[in-house]
């Protein structure tokens, strides 16, 4: 389902390069008012310099949609010029940190070696994952990012909905019955929370923007990957940290119970909880979903009422630290629209095109083209 609404999704981005590039007369440039107030970007969006240039103007417009992975892919990126290109590749950069290729231990810590006052990285119990290199959101997707997927209609297209969750779309609205998330109020999100974290929404409306952005909901060993740093230090035994700066619990690294706010805050507070990837916010201010179950398959002991979706990190009301490590798995409902719950987005290295690819792992940019990109950012 997945690789069907992609090729459909690019196939689109591709007509509309081809049209543009093809006949670009037909096009004009109008200014519109903005569809949301801008907040300060965290990093700060990328534009193309405006010059009357349809070319410019178009990738302008996907990349402060947040929609950049899109022109990266194999079908798209002959169309883009060295300059375009560049910016593009900038912009992944800073909105995504890399997580290498390797090994991880998926499972629960083990109780006899996890000591809350020792640095010493506990053992994990669980089965080993083989994780290919993957790109992770830096931060959690905000409700400014996600205002530019419903002020494009994104609830109304179809496309990029599973099939069996279309009937449920009536059901994802707001306060006032606008399509949006549930907290939200006439298809926009409160005043001055343009930076939080979006929360009010279901795993299916996750999915559905992560399609709608060129990406996807990281599996859950993507995320303990990218959350515990495993580093191998004999073969089949790795050390993992519990947390992402470590294995001891300092509340002023994240937003849970014990840090007082009971509310999310901006997705740039509390940086020094990054992980060692350049990943923040991993560990509180809200739970994430991701792509996986919420359990193991082989685990018949396990009875559900219906199928969960697995949810990681902890929140803001999280009380106990113990369920907010880099090993603590929670399930939920995938239909659910909680206060606490939102979602970062990844997008596999093996999805690019090489050249994308190539720019991005080996630093194979010509300098030329970067300094100009950096040039037209502001």
């Amino acid at each position: 389902m997945h690789d069907k609404v992609l090729r459909n999704t690019t196939r689109r981005v591709l007509d509309w390069l081809a049209t543009r590039l093809a006949a670009p007369w037909r096009y004009t440039t109008t200014p519109s008012a903005p569809l949301a107030t801008a907040p300060t970007p965290i990093p700060a969006a990328r534009t193309a310099r405006s010059v009357g240039n349809d070319d410019d103007n178009l990738v302008a417009s996907m990349l402060a949609q947040g929609r950049y992975t899109l022109l990266l892919r194999p079908q798209v990126i002959d169309n883009l010029n060295e300059l375009h290109l560049s910016q593009t590749v900038l912009e992944l950069q800073e909105r995504m940190a890399l997580v290498p290729g390797g090994q991880v231990v998926v499972g629960q810590l083990d109780p006899e070696s996890d000591d809350d006052h020792s640095d010493d990285a506990p053992c994990v119990q669980g089965r080993i994952v083989q994780v290919d290199p993957v790109f992770l959101d830096r931060y959690p997707v905000t409700n400014f990012q996600y205002q530019q997927f419903v002020d494009r209609s994104g609830y109304e297209e179809m496309a990029i909905w599973e099939e069996h969750i279309l009937p449920a779309l009536l059901d994802f609205v707001d306060r006032s019955g606008h399509p949006g998330p549930r907290f939200w109020t006439d298809g926009h999100f409160p005043p001055g929370q343009q930076n939080h974290p979006v929360v009010g929404i279901s795993w299916y409306e996750a999915s559905a923007y992560a399609r709608w952005v060129g990406k996807r909901l990281p599996s859950d060993a993507e995320w303990c990957k990218a959350a515990s740093w495993p580093v191998s230090v004999s073969p089949g035994n790795w050390l993992q940290r519990k947390f992402p700066w470590g294995n001891t619990f300092e509340g002023h690294r994240a937003n849970l119970w014990g840090s007082g706010q009971h509310a999310t805050e901006p997705v740039d507070r509390y940086a020094e909880g990054v992980s060692v990837g350049g990943v923040h916010q991993l560990i509180g201010n809200v739970w994430e979903w991701t792509s996986g179950a919420y359990g193991r398959a082989e685990d018949t002991a396990l009875a559900l009422p219906v199928p969960m979706k697995s949810i990681r990190g902890g929140a803001f009301d999280t009380y106990f630290e113990s369920q907010a490590t880099c090993q603590f798995q929670s399930g939920e409902n995938p239909l659910s629209r909680k206060h606490n719950i939102g979602f970062r987005l990844a997008l596999g290295a093996c999805d690019l095109a090489p050249q994308a690819t190539a720019l991005l792992l080996h630093g194979t940019a010509a300098p030329k083209e970067l300094e100009l990109a950096e040039e037209v950012r502001v």
